[in-house]
């Protein structure tokens, strides 16, 4: 990498540095009075609205790194034009390609470093913050899935936990077979096992029950057995769903657990495939800026040049959320609609650069 292409990666890092800092103080500043919102709680310490902001800025860095990357690049080329930088550069025989190829290398590194890292600690963090603000709700239950087994843990008030365990759930009826169900209490410990149950109304209705008291080593059989709960299906089926939590290594296993329980929709697909192909569309993102800045004349009104560099990336990001949902009605495949998200920017980017060049 010669001393140009060096300049051009640095300074393209340095402007995103510069951006991601600024967001981040910024989304501080608002989460703060949005978390104070939210908790409405008295004797909270401002160190606890600080904790919480803390803990949302990796999903806001995810959510905003396209803008981050539009407004970097359009910073730099003010820079270049400004400090007359670019002429210098073309004019050694560097054309507009040559230029943007180490600026989208800074870009490529940036959408690698905010797939592998940002996006799983900001599952992580989310799921923290959502057990946080909402308290009371995460402690009653917990829902996970392991192998072919879903394990809700159902807090019925502070001295009794059920731990369910419920075989092969048909998701659509409820109903589950070879159910097991621990029972722990201050005095007690009892284990429940029953060939079926379903679950309707916040109530687990059990067939052919047998209960085995651990500590009295007794057992009762009872053909019907009622447990009250304190979630609902609805709860069950939006836990399986959600995709908020999921870092990007568990997509696929996320994905077969949906199918399992026929919850798969196009629409977690294509989220799961836009945050993995994120560093690519960031790349494209920063050509077509790049086509559009590199027109800058010297000491132009910078903002008005910064406002329509956001709006064009605020009608990509408009285009790319259009076709997926036609994608998702209308069941389009996916590499048709990804074809269409990818392609029309690179064309409005190349015919951009390419002015550019000829003039």
């Amino acid at each position: 990498m010669n001393k140009i292409n060096t300049y051009l990666f640095s300074n393209t890092l340095k402007y995103i540095i510069y951006n991601i800092f600024l967001i981040c103080l910024f989304v501080l500043f608002i989460n703060l009075i949005e978390i104070s919102r939210i908790l409405e709680v008295e004797n909270q310490n401002f160190s606890n609205y600080l904790i919480l902001s803390i803990i949302k800025i990796p999903s806001i860095i995810n959510e905003t790194i396209p803008f981050i990357i539009i407004i970097a690049i359009a910073f730099l080329f003010r820079n270049l034009i400004n400090n007359n930088e670019l002429i210098s550069i073309r004019n050694v025989g560097k054309s507009i390609f040559d230029i943007f190829l180490p600026i989208g290398s800074a870009i490529l590194i940036v959408g690698i470093i905010t797939l592998l890292l940002i996006n799983p600690i900001a599952a992580s963090l989310e799921s923290k913050f959502d057990k946080i603000t909402n308290k009371n709700l995460s402690n009653m239950y917990s829902i996970k899935i392991i192998k072919n087994n879903m394990w809700i843990k159902n807090q019925v008030d502070e001295n009794k936990t059920n731990y369910i365990q419920l075989s092969n759930l048909d998701i659509k009826n409820m109903k589950s077979n070879n159910i097991k169900i621990l029972t722990v209490s201050d005095n007690t410990k009892k284990l429940i096992l029953a060939d079926q149950g379903t679950i309707k109304d916040q109530v687990f209705k059990l067939n052919n029950v047998t209960i085995f008291d651990v500590k009295k080593e007794k057992y009762n059989n009872f053909d019907i057995l009622e447990i009250n709960l304190n979630f609902t299906t609805e709860n069950i089926v939006d836990t399986i769903s959600d995709y908020k939590y999921i870092p990007f290594y568990d997509y696929l296993t996320h994905l077969k657990n949906l199918r399992k329980f026929n919850l798969h929709s196009n629409e977690i697909s294509l989220y799961y495939l836009s945050e993995i192909t994120k560093p690519f569309f960031l790349i494209i993102l920063g050509f077509v800026v790049m086509g559009y800045s590199g027109k800058f004349k010297r000491n132009e009104n910078f903002f008005k040049v910064l406002f329509i560099s956001i709006l064009i990336g605020f009608l990509i990001f408009l285009l790319k959320e259009i076709v997926t949902s036609i994608t998702v009605s209308y069941s389009i495949p996916f590499i048709l609609s990804y074809l269409i998200i990818f392609s029309l920017p690179i064309l409005i980017g190349l015919y951009q650069t390419i002015n550019i060049e000829i003039k």
